[in-house]
């Protein structure tokens, strides 16, 4: 006969069993040194140290290391390449080797060291906290001049726009001069389709194609391409294709011809 002492540890060691599926344990360490900064690019780890940036794969094994020190913790970024601020220049590092792509030296002026790095499609923006500018992710060329845009804490971004936190509140700049399409809604009828598209970013969108993929009424599936023409940031624009169709989905630009904020709302389903 088990005794009650006996049935509780029994019951106990059997949760433990049953829980073992999850754990939180170390998997690996690197010795990269301290870090001042950790990230990543979804493929590999980035590692900054107060004299190197590191990438290392998953395991924890070492990629590459390059001997530079960040002008300030935040001021690292990875995306198309690794992009950072070091002393008063803005850097672009390739993610393969970590060899420098471009640097811009003096980005935001004389005695003005990068703090803060921001990159969406073609464009980076580098700031700290009395500067801005936007420059060219492939080049390091001047996309604007220089911008005073005063923040008192770390500034984000939201959409295209570059904000900075004031002693009263918060101040919106426009940073990235970049469209972004997305299909607001689909309306089906019995004879037509129409898929209403919208540019919610901040510059127009030209060359717009649009796919519909279409289920017909006997079964069998179409393809349609339609050219959207130019649609204004901030504006709309219906594209109509004619017939009985029972479900499908509409692309804007489907085949990523169209610098963009945001690449994740081009697609949506109807029925």
């Amino acid at each position: 006969m088990i005794s009650k002492r006996h049935g509780i540890l029994f019951l106990c060691v059997l949760i433990a069993t049953m829980s073992t599926g999850f754990a939180f344990q170390q998997a690996w360490t690197s010795d990269t040194g301290q870090p001042t900064k950790i990230t990543g690019d979804g493929q590999n780890i980035l590692v900054a140290t107060a004299s190197s940036v590191k990438e290392i794969d998953p395991t924890g094994a070492a990629v590459w290391s390059q001997d530079i020190a960040l002008s300030n913790a935040t001021a690292l970024k990875a995306g198309k390449y690794v992009f950072l601020g070091t002393g008063n220049n803005a850097v672009a590092l390739n993610k393969a080797d970590g060899t420098t792509k471009w640097t811009k030296t003096d980005a935001l002026g004389a005695a003005q060291p990068v703090k803060y790095v921001f990159v969406k499609g073609s464009c980076v923006i580098f700031s700290n906290n009395e500067k801005a500018i936007v420059l060219d992710r492939e080049t390091g060329n001047n996309l604007t001049a220089v911008q005073d845009a005063p923040t008192v804490s770390e500034p984000s971004v939201f959409g295209g726009y570059y904000l900075a936190a004031t002693s009263s509140g918060v101040t919106a700049y426009k940073g990235f001069m970049l469209p972004d399409l997305r299909v607001k809604s689909i309306t089906k009828a019995s004879d037509k389709t129409t898929a209403k598209l919208e540019n919610i970013g901040l510059s127009d969108a030209s060359k717009v194609l649009v796919k519909f993929v279409v289920r017909k009424t006997d079964g069998t599936y179409r393809t349609i391409h339609i050219n959207g023409g130019t649609i204004a940031a901030g504006q709309s624009k219906d594209i109509v294709i004619n017939g009985a169709f029972s479900r499908g989905y509409v692309i804007v630009d489907p085949y990523y011809s169209i610098g963009e904020l945001n690449e994740g709302n081009n697609q949506r389903y109807f029925s």
